[in-house]
């Protein structure tokens, strides 16, 4: 007899479930299986190392500072992870835990912060602030100050093609940096 269990009294009907299966997964269960699922199927390997060679679009965005075309696996609310984080596509270095990151918009994945002495700050000539992996020097995005953030007030806009996810512990030793001192536009002696 299918399913384990005993045929219901009566006329044949469905096979009742055999003792421990219960009803199956409640709504709440299914959600936590499909999340599992998803940060498994997005995980890189342990032990990532980072990508070479990187794709077309993974090296325009990386090397030479380009933004995302089209919204990448992680962007908004595609991908919330409950575990892990965040590495340099290139060289694997740690940008952000799971729990920095949030939904602000559908186009880029975006963070409250990053780890400690993992995310370098660059001012642009036309304002804006460029994120960089403080290790291989690597184009991530972008940084906004605002109001509503979910943890500070900054807002790190991310390029999926910028980074890997991976579905474990951090590294050791690994902590979040909190609000990171965004450079100011450089004054001359005239305005001093």
């Amino acid at each position: 007899m299918g399913g384990g269990g005993k045929e219901a009294p009566g006329k044949g009907g469905p096979p009742t479930p055999a003792k421990g299966q219960g009803k199956g997964l409640s709504y709440k269960e299914k959600q936590a299986l499909e999340q599992q699922q998803l940060e498994e199927a997005l995980s890189a390997p342990e032990g990532f190392s980072g990508k070479q060679p990187l794709d077309e679009q993974e090296a325009r965005v990386l090397e030479q500072g380009a933004t995302d075309e089209e919204p990448g696996p992680y962007a908004g609310n595609n991908f919330l992870p409950t575990r892990g984080y965040f590495v340099c596509k290139r060289c694997a270095q740690c940008l952000y835990l799971a729990q920095s990151k949030f939904v602000h918009c559908g186009t880029w994945s975006s963070f409250d912060q990053g780890c400690v002495d993992a995310v370098g700050v660059n001012l642009e000539s036309d304002g804006r602030v460029e994120t960089v992996c403080s290790k291989c020097q690597g184009h991530l995005g972008h940084i906004f100050e605002q109001s509503d953030g979910k943890r500070t007030k900054q807002r790190h806009c991310i390029n999926d093609s910028a980074i890997q996810y991976l579905m474990f512990d951090p590294p050791s030793g690994v902590v979040e940096a909190g609000e990171l001192e965004m450079p100011k536009p450089a004054t001359s002696e005239a305005d001093a």
